[in-house]
C-alpha cells in the first residue's frame, strides 16, 4: 500500500488536497439565479480597497459579471493605496538590500518604486479581471469571520489555492495562480538584466503568493468600513 502511494503523481496529491478542503472551506454562497448587484465599496484598515472582499460570511450573492471583475481591478489600481503600497515595498526592499541590482540612493529607490507599482497593477489585472473572466472564477475573498484564530489563518492562506467558480462551486484557484505567474514573468521586462534568472523569477512568484496570503489575513482580521459606492 505504501509503495502504491509513492507512485501517485504529485499533481494528484495537490488536487486531492483541494477537493478534501472544499467542505470546510466554503463561507458565504453564490446564487447564479440572483440579478447582478453593484460591487460594494469598502476599505480595510482605512487604507486598502475592500472591493474584492465579502465581509459577511452568511452572504448570498450573485456572481460577478466580467465588467464587475474589471471594475474591481480599476478601483484597486486607481486608488491612493497604490503609491502607498509601492513606497512601502520599495522602501523595505532598499532597506534590506533585496534585489541589490538596482543599487542604492534616490535613483535606485525611484526604480524600485516604479517596479513595485507596475508589479501591483499587473498582478491585480491578471488575478482580479483577466483570468477570472476567462476561467469564470470569482476573484473575491469571502471572509470566514468566525471560528478559532488558527482555523481562520489557515482559511486565509488556503484562499490563494482554492476559490469559487461563477456558479458557486469550489475549484483550484487557477486564475489567481496563473495571474501571479504571468505578472511575475511580465515584470522581467523592467527588471535589470542581471536580475532576470529562472531562480529569481520563481522567488518573485513565491513572494507574490506570500504577499497575497498576507493580504488575505488583513482582509480576514482587519476591520472593514463601508463607503458609498462611487458613480461609475
Amino acid at each position: 500500500m505504501i509503495e502504491g502511494l509513492r507512485r501517485v503523481h504529485p499533481t494528484r496529491w495537490i488536487l486531492s488536497t483541494c477537493v478534501f478542503a472544499v467542505p470546510v472551506f466554503g463561507q458565504g454562497r453564490i446564487d447564479p439565479s440572483l440579478p447582478p448587484a453593484p460591487v460594494g465599496y469598502t476599505r480595510t484598515l482605512l487604507l486598502f480597497p475592500g472591493v474584492d472582499t465579502v465581509k459577511d460570511p452568511h452572504a448570498v450573492l450573485p456572481p460577478l459579471t466580467a465588467r464587475q471583475k474589471y471594475q474591481i481591478f480599476w478601483r484597486r489600481t486607481f486608488d491612493i493605496s497604490l503609491p502607498v503600497e509601492a513606497l512601502m515595498f520599495g522602501g523595505a526592499s532598499q532597506a534590506v538590500h533585496y534585489s541589490p541590482h538596482y543599487g542604492s540612493g534616490p535613483e535606485a529607490f525611484a526604480e524600485r518604486f516604479g517596479s513595485y507599482a507596475g508589479s501591483i497593477v499587473s498582478a491585480s489585472f491578471f488575478t482580479d479581471a483577466f483570468f477570472p473572466s476567462i476561467l469564470h472564477q470569482d476573484p473575491r475573498y469571502f471572509r470566514k469571520g468566525r471560528g478559532s484564530i488558527p482555523s481562520r489563518v489557515w482559511y486565509a492562506i488556503k484562499s490563494d489555492f482554492v476559490t469559487r467558480s461563477d456558479a458557486g462551486a469550489m475549484q483550484v484557484n487557477a486564475s489567481g495562480l496563473l495571474g501571479f505567474g504571468v505578472s511575475t514573468a511580465l515584470t522581467n521586462a523592467w527588471y535589470p538584466r542581471n536580475a532576470v534568472t529562472f531562480g529569481n523569477t520563481m522567488e518573485r512568484f513565491g513572494i507574490k503568493v506570500a504577499i497575497s496570503a498576507t493580504l488575505n489575513l488583513v482582509r480576514e482580521f482587519g476591520g472593514t468600513r463601508d463607503k458609498p459606492s462611487p458613480q461609475p
